[in-house]
């Protein structure tokens, strides 16, 4: 009789459920939210009008530069030219818009002037990054390695 009551104790379910992994997730979630939270609720804060203190003219169009801490100034650089990157994308060069094929011809003639022309690229706080790098790829693919990104000061 014995064996039979220590099988019947040995069958008996139990129903109780663990909850320490779960808690661990949840505890694991709850940092991750307090993390991002504060770091969304920053860019969408960010002002997307532009101000009137960061707009820059190229030729007729309108860049609204990135700010930084300290903006260097330009005018004592003799040879330079500004490549204006648009908020939609479209390059300017000179007061007129180009293509990227038109900007690679231009920057090889100004390179056969001055080899040591200096770039300044104005490009739009809202531009993706890829069209400033795409830019600066082809000022140096085409001999021209002095590059400077245009800013306003904060």
């Amino acid at each position: 009789m014995a064996a039979v009551n220590n099988r019947r104790r040995r069958r008996k379910i139990v129903a109780e459920i663990n909850i320490t992994p779960f808690t661990d997730v949840i505890l694991v979630l709850l940092t991750i939210f307090m993390i991002t939270t504060p770091l969304l609720m920053n860019s969408n804060s960010q002002e997307v009008t532009r101000a009137a203190d960061g707009d820059s003219k190229e030729g007729g169009f309108s860049v609204d530069l990135p700010r930084a801490s300290k903006a260097p100034s330009l005018q004592t650089i003799p040879s330079q030219i500004v490549i204006a990157i648009l908020g939609d994308g479209r390059m300017a060069l000179g007061g007129e818009a180009i293509s990227e094929g038109e900007l690679k011809d231009k920057l090889l003639k100004i390179k056969q002037r001055d080899p040591k022309t200096l770039i300044v690229i104005q490009a739009d706080r809202m531009v993706n990054h890829w069209r400033v790098v795409r830019v600066m790829n082809i000022a140096t693919e085409v001999g021209l390695p002095r590059l400077a990104i245009a800013t306003v000061e904060e």
